[in-house]
Formats: C-alpha cells, structure tokens, sequence
C-alpha cells in the first residue's frame, strides 16, 4: 500500500515538473517571438496550454520539441514553415515545433481535441533530408515505424508523420 502511494505520488510531482517546463518553454519562445505580447496574445497561449494539459499532450509536446531540437542540431535544419498541422498553434510556434512566416495572422487557439482526433500529426521537411531524419530517429530511441511507406515516430498519445515538402 506504501509503494503505491510513493509511486503515484513520485508521478504526480513527475507530470506537475513536466507541465511546469511546458509552460516555461512557451513563455520563453512567446517572448523571443513578440518581446513583450499583447495581452490577448497571452491569453490564447494560456488557454491553447489549458488545452494540452486537459488532453494529456504535454509531455508529447515536450517529446516533440527535443526531437525537433535533435535534428536541428544534427542536420542544422528546420520544419518547412507554413506546412503541417502544428503551424497553427502558437504554443508549437513557440516551441519551434511549428514554423509560420508571419505569426501575427493566429489569432485563434488551434481545437487541440480535432488535432488529436486525427492521432496522425504531419511535420514537413525537406524531401531530400526525411530518409535522414528518419534513420536518425531510429537510431537514437525513438518509436519509429511507418505508415502506407512513410515515416512515423510514436509518442505517448501522438504520432508524428515525417512528410517530405515538395
């Protein structure tokens, strides 16, 4: 009964560090992008983020983030802006899982519970880098399998499609 206890209680304090760096890291990219945001900027991160941690996706979206930062510090190369189903979410905006080139035109936070109804979120890069990118992936840990011959990694609640951007 003791164990238990101590193991739930070791995930709590485990998921509240995991929330608490998402929200940090957002904060951190949101200023980086705007300096110092307009309030109803701020609002809609606050709200897209109460979204991720309703649904579960924190720690996906945390997962995501390194493997992004992963493969631009390997391969010094970014998602395809404008492309994807991240691009539309400022808090993935903010943690350079997605790419835009004018950020100001998301006035809207992204329905995270449609995303996630898809269970397959795509991220662009390159044509000639995703085979790359992929073996990468594999090779370093990651869930990695694929779908009609395309590259996926797995995460917790969300899989992640490597397209190629054409």
């Amino acid at each position: 009964m003791k164990n238990r206890h101590l193991q739930n209680r070791s995930n709590a304090i485990k998921q509240k560090a995991l929330i608490e760096s998402l929200i940090f890291q957002t904060n951190w990219g949101i200023k980086k992008i705007y300096g110092s945001p307009e309030d109803s900027i701020t609002e809609m991160v606050k709200t897209e983020l109460d979204y991720i941690v309703e649904l579960n996706l924190f720690e996906d979206l945390l997962m995501i983030k390194k493997f992004i930062d992963d493969v631009k510090s390997t391969f010094d190369i970014e998602p395809v802006a404008e492309r994807g189903d991240f691009c539309r979410s400022q808090v993935a905006i903010a943690l350079g899982i997605g790419k835009v080139d004018d950020i100001t035109k998301i006035r809207t936070p992204i329905a995270w519970h449609e995303l996630l109804a898809k269970k397959l979120l795509s991220i662009y890069y390159p044509t000639d880098m995703c085979n790359s990118i992929a073996d990468y992936a594999k090779n370093n840990g990651y869930n990695t399998s694929t779908y009609f011959g395309k590259p996926m990694i797995k995460f917790n609640v969300i899989f992640l499609l490597l397209e190629r951007a054409r």
